[in-house]
């Protein structure tokens, strides 16, 4: 299972354990193992598979 982290560009952590990403009303939702979900106005960046980041930039 691959669970990411999500932060700012500059390096703030939004969430951790991100199973999932969607978009709703101009507005990200992550959603963590728990099924708990966090709202971010902003757009996604960057998505590193590698290093399991994914860097937003917040509006």
């Amino acid at each position: 299972m691959c669970l990411s982290t999500v932060m700012t560009r500059q390096g703030r952590t939004i969430c951790k354990n991100v199973a999932s990403v969607t978009e709703k009303d101009g507005q990200l939702v992550f959603t963590d193992i728990m099924g708990i979900p966090t709202v971010v106005p902003g757009a996604i960046e960057k998505i590193d598979l590698l290093e399991n980041i994914i860097t937003i930039r917040e509006k």
